[in-house]
């Protein structure tokens, strides 16, 4: 995405899977990632998706609804 990425006050440590694909990390630890098994996809976003631990900025960071829209709609794309 061409945005920065806003400050966030925590997330959960989260170990990923070997053959995941990490995106964006944080001190070692993978903060999303994606990987896929047979014909299902999946992925992981240790940040709350709402406010608590990212302040308000989170919410209406202009990367915010992108974010969002493409990792679901990643996911949901059956093959």
């Amino acid at each position: 995405m061409p945005y920065e990425w806003p400050f966030f006050l925590g997330y959960n440590r989260l170990v990923p899977k070997p053959e995941a694909t990490v995106f964006l990390a944080f001190e070692g630890g993978p903060l999303r990632s994606v990987w896929s098994y047979g014909k299902g996809r999946s992925a992981a976003f240790s940040i709350d998706g709402a406010s608590h631990w990212g302040p308000v900025v989170w919410i209406e960071w202009p990367g915010y609804r992108p974010f969002w829209r493409n990792l679901v709609s990643w996911v949901g794309d059956v093959r």
